[in-house]
């Protein structure tokens, strides 16, 4: 019996030895294992706040650049809306070197072609448009960038921005300053700009040429029909419409009036009062 009891205190300081080494390591081990860390382990200190110095993260590692950038904030500036008219968009892509220019009516859809060749080179860079639509609506804006001469990027570069804007595709300074980076840097992407989804691909069979697609996003938000109020015939109004708010601006108009049975004139007689006059009685 002493022996066991011997036994039992020499197996015990040796298991204590062995979990308390290394600031118990080994116990916390043991603990985990059999998930008993909320009973047998103290809880975990609380940080040390200290206030008033905590480090600022920069946002420059979260941000792209040019968002960043001072004074991009702009002044609101109205332009003039660009013309609905498709075949006038088609035929304002036409420039001194465009060879092919058609504009193919369909019923309500229509189609425009555009070629536009860049040097004098055997194989010369090229622009080839195709856009698509349904009455003033535009469905596909499709451009085919052939860089086949190297020394023309630069002006193929800058005639593919101004075909978006002689096309009435109105980007913001930094949407155009973005894809101009990607088109002269021949990189692929595919992103959101303003109301358009825009990719960028390499062709398959040949890495000198490059497609670049525009689809128009579609409207989230279905805007109903304002109605004019009734009786207000003689009011001058002048619409304008900011996406689905409605704004009027109205000339004061005089207004309607109707007569009032209980107010004498030429047509209505006085009607008489069944009240009783003061100091009066009744028979």
């Amino acid at each position: 019996m002493v022996f066991v009891l011997i036994l039992i205190g020499v197996l015990g300081a040796l298991a204590t030895t062995v979990l308390s080494v290394n600031n118990g390591r080994n116990y916390k081990r043991v603990v985990h294992q059999f998930g008993l860390e909320r009973y047998l382990l103290p809880p975990p200190p609380a940080p040390k706040l200290r206030i008033g110095r905590q480090k600022h993260l920069s946002p420059v590692g979260r941000y792209p650049s040019w968002l960043l950038k001072a004074g991009l904030e702009r002044n609101a500036r109205f332009e003039n809306a660009p013309s609905t008219d498709a075949e006038e968009r088609c035929k304002s892509l036409k420039t001194q070197t465009t060879t092919e220019l058609t504009f193919t009516p369909n019923g309500r859809d229509w189609e425009c072609l555009a070629l536009e060749p860049f040097g004098s080179a055997d194989d010369h860079a090229s622009i080839f448009v195709q856009a698509r639509g349904t009455d003033s609506d535009l469905r596909t804006f499709r451009m085919k960038l052939s860089l086949t001469d190297p020394t023309q990027l630069a002006a193929v570069t800058q005639a593919a921005m101004d075909m978006l804007d002689h096309f009435s595709l109105a980007l913001s300074p930094e949407s155009r300053q973005y894809l101009a980076d990607k088109l002269a840097r021949q990189v692929k992407f595919s992103s959101a700009l303003e109301n358009y989804q825009a990719s960028f691909s390499r062709e398959f069979l040949d890495d000198r040429r490059f497609n670049l697609l525009l689809l128009p996003r579609p409207q989230t938000v279905n805007c109903d029909a304002a109605d004019l109020p009734t009786g207000k015939a003689r009011a001058s109004t002048f619409r304008m419409t900011i996406g689905c708010l409605d704004f009027q601006s109205k000339v004061r108009a005089e207004p309607d009036l109707e007569p009032d049975p209980a107010s004498p004139g030429p047509d209505h007689p006085p009607i008489p009062s069944a009240r009783p006059e003061p100091g009066s009685s009744g028979g």
